[in-house]
């Protein structure tokens, strides 16, 4: 890759060293900022604020000093286990992480939390500019480490910027020799589907040659399964799609997504399991047709999210109360039942409440199909 295109990627990339230093000075009086830290360090006054930026140095520093301890606080109090696998057989220096999406923060955020305590360097992660809402969340978005995916264009931009990303991340993991995080669909599961969508192996290709099965090693792909006890927003989600399927469209509320974002952190989840499995690209069939082999690789990756995927009594639960079956009861027993009752009571009309259980039974079905 020409090192010239490296200025194609100043609009989308993690701020440079000069940009840090001026970001951090630019949030030192910005009281939304100081307002919104205050928010998880309710103690910290704005002097303290102000302190802890000028400590900062770089995006690392920035995530250090200001997200690890919101991740570290939500492991403490919304999480009965937290567990990761996988992560220490990984040998490649240099991954790019696909991940299934249930949370907007933490399905990358906890990644990096275990990365900082095994003394990992942290990841570039990957935002939708629809999240950028203003200068202030870009600023942070760009300090914590994340590149922007371009969502909001015509079809022309569409081609151009996903060239574009596609030379950025192959050009992160082959000559900056940094990992990366990108979700495996546009935004988070809403169904408990999880789903890769073939866009993003197509995008992933954009930047790789003629020979596809070459393209896809030099990646050095690593498959992230996320699993929640209990879903992220999943009421706030099975509201989301009741009023497409009555209306056909959802309109969402100004900062909707940041709403979204400190509900994930905040919200009760229960167990959680995040494992890590390398792609094998050997085990894809691979014919150099490239509407094929883009099916094939989703699917691998698909195959790998359902097999590692912790399921737990809330699935099952799920299952035998939307077919009215007892088929899974020996995973559960009867306090259990009643206490995921009293969790659906949150549903605010029959729909929703039909859709949450859909949600929960969507990664058994899915599971069950991967192991047979």
């Amino acid at each position: 890759m020409n090192l010239d295109m490296t200025e194609d990627f100043k609009d989308i990339q993690p701020y440079t060293k000069e940009q840090v230093l001026e970001a951090l000075k630019w949030l030192e009086t910005n009281s939304e900022f100081i307002k919104g830290i205050q928010f998880f360090y309710p103690k910290w006054t704005k002097n303290e604020v102000i302190k802890k930026l000028r400590n900062c140095k770089s995006c690392s520093d920035f995530q250090v000093q200001f997200i690890e301890m919101v991740i570290k606080n939500s492991i403490k109090t919304t999480m009965s286990s937290f567990k990761i696998v996988g992560i220490q057989e990984i040998n490649k220096p240099n991954c790019l992480y696909v991940s299934n999406h249930r949370d907007i923060f933490l399905d990358s955020a906890l990644l990096q939390n275990h990365l900082w305590d095994i003394g990992r360097p942290f990841t570039e992660i990957s935002l939708g500019d629809n999240l950028m809402v203003n200068e202030t969340m870009k600023a942070v978005s760009k300090l914590n480490n994340m590149f922007t995916v371009i969502r909001n264009s015509n079809r022309s931009e569409m081609i151009r910027n996903s060239i574009n990303l596609s030379n950025y991340l192959r050009y992160s993991i082959t000559k900056k020799n940094t990992s990366s995080w990108i979700a495996q669909n546009s935004g988070r599961t809403k169904n408990g589907n999880d789903i890769t969508a073939p866009g993003l192996v197509k995008m992933l290709l954009l930047s790789g040659g003629k020979n596809i099965k070459e393209a896809v090693r030099e990646l050095n792909i690593v498959v992230s399964s996320i699993s929640y006890e209990y879903e992220p927003c999943a009421f706030e989600k099975a509201k989301e799609l009741s009023i497409i399927a009555k209306e056909g469209v959802y309109k969402k509320r100004q900062f909707e997504n940041i709403y979204s974002l400190v509900n994930g952190v905040k919200d009760y989840k229960g167990d959680v399991k995040l494992v890590f499995e390398e792609l094998k690209v050997d085990n894809i069939e691979f014919t150099n047709n490239r509407k094929k082999d883009v099916l094939s690789i989703s699917n691998e990756i698909d195959r790998i999210v359902y097999k590692n995927y912790q399921l737990r009594k809330t699935n099952y639960i799920a299952h035998d109360l939307l077919y009215n079956e007892t088929k899974y009861r020996h995973h559960y027993n009867e306090k259990e039942v009643e206490e995921f009752k009293e969790y659906l009571s949150k549903a605010t009309n029959e729909d929703i409440y039909h859709r949450v259980l859909k949600m929960y039974v969507m990664p058994l079905h899915n599971k069950e199909k991967a192991l047979t």
